[in-house]
C-alpha cells in the first residue's frame, strides 16, 4: 500500500510538472513580453499584431471599450516601467509613464493571459489635473525593490500576502473610528502616489509622519473603499497588486478614485507602496468583478 501511494504521488508530481511546462503556460518572461508588446503596439496605435483572445475584454478608467479605442489613439512611447508578474494566475501588471501630445501621463495596465493570448486588458490613464497627486517627472527609475527575490526566511504564503495587503485597505477605511485596525507596516515603510512621496514628508497640511502614524492619527478619515481585488501575487518577491474604487470627499462633494496599489511585503510587513490613481465620477464602476 505504501509503495502504491508513493507511486501515485510521483505520477501526480510529474503530471503537475508537465502542466507547468506545457506549450500553453506563460512564464514570467512570456508575461513581461506580452506587457511590452502591448505598450509598444499602443505607441503605434495598432493592436492588430497582438495575440488576443476572440472574447478579449478591455477597459479604460472603468469603462468598457473596444481594444484600440481611447488612449490607444493618442498614446506615445513609455519611459518608465514597473512590473509585477504572476505566472500562477496568468496576470501581469505594469505601471508606466506614457507620452501623449508631448506631455507625460501616468499609466497602469493589467493583462490576463490565457493560452498565451491576452484575454483581459484593464487600464488606468491619469493626465495632469486628474488626480490629487501627479508627478510623472519623478517616475524615472523603477524601484529595484520590487524585482528583488526574498530570502526564504522572509517569504509569505500567497493567501497571507493578500491578507496583509487587504489589511492596509481596511486600516485606511477604518482610521479615525472605533473599528480601526492597524496595518502591518514596516517602521520605515514608504508610499508613493502617482510619483509623489506621501509618507515621511509633510503632506496635505500635515507634518511629516510615518505611514503608521498617518493611519493611527486618522488623517485620511472618511474614505470608503470597495471593489477590492488582488489579481497579482508574486510570493518569490513579496509583491501584491491591489485594485480598488475609493470614495472621498472632494471639496465638499463625494468623488471616486480608481486606484492600483503595488505592495512590497517581506517578513509579514509592508515595506513600500507604489500607487497609480485617477479621479472618476463617484458613481463609476471598475468594469470588473
Amino acid at each position: 500500500m505504501m509503495r502504491q501511494l508513493l507511486l501515485i504521488a510521483a505520477f501526480t508530481a510529474a503530471a503537475l510538472h508537465a502542466t507547468d511546462k506545457s506549450p500553453n503556460a506563460c512564464d514570467r518572461a512570456c508575461l513581461q513580453g506580452l506587457v511590452d508588446s502591448y505598450l509598444d503596439a499602443m505607441s503605434k496605435h495598432d493592436p492588430s499584431e497582438l495575440p488576443v483572445a476572440a472574447t478579449v475584454k478591455f477597459t479604460e478608467n472603468g469603462r468598457a471599450l473596444k481594444l484600440g479605442e481611447g488612449f490607444w489613439k493618442t498614446a506615445g512611447a513609455s519611459s518608465y516601467r514597473l512590473y509585477a508578474l504572476d505566472h500562477n494566475s496568468g496576470d501581469a501588471v505594469v505601471q508606466a509613464v506614457v507620452a501623449e501630445s508631448g506631455q507625460p501621463d501616468i499609466f497602469f495596465l493589467r493583462l490576463k493571459v490565457k493560452d498565451k493570448k491576452i484575454a483581459e486588458a484593464e487600464t488606468l490613464v491619469c493626465r495632469k489635473g486628474e488626480a490629487g497627486f501627479f508627478a510623472p517627472e519623478k517616475m524615472t527609475n523603477a524601484p529595484a525593490l520590487y524585482s528583488e527575490l526574498l530570502p526564504e526566511s522572509e517569504k509569505t504564503a500567497r493567501a497571507q500576502l493578500i491578507k496583509q495587503a487587504s489589511a492596509y485597505f481596511t486600516a485606511v477605511q477604518s482610521e479615525g473610528t472605533k473599528d480601526y485596525r492597524a496595518a502591518p507596516l514596516a517602521p520605515d515603510m514608504s508610499r508613493f502616489e502617482n510619483g509623489v512621496q506621501t509618507t515621511n514628508v509633510a503632506v496635505m497640511g500635515n507634518p511629516a509622519m510615518s505611514g503608521a502614524e498617518q493611519l493611527d492619527k486618522g488623517i485620511f478619515k472618511g474614505l470608503v473603499i470597495d471593489h477590492r481585488r488582488f489579481p497579482v501575487v508574486d510570493t518569490e518577491r513579496g509583491v501584491v497588486v491591489g485594485l480598488i474604487l475609493m470614495h472621498a470627499n472632494m471639496n465638499g462633494k463625494m468623488g471616486g478614485i480608481l486606484i492600483s496599489e503595488m505592495f512590497k511585503i517581506s517578513s509579514n510587513k509592508i515595506e513600500q507602496v507604489q500607487a497609480v490613481m485617477v479621479n472618476v465620477p463617484n458613481d463609476s464602476d471598475t468594469g470588473w468583478k
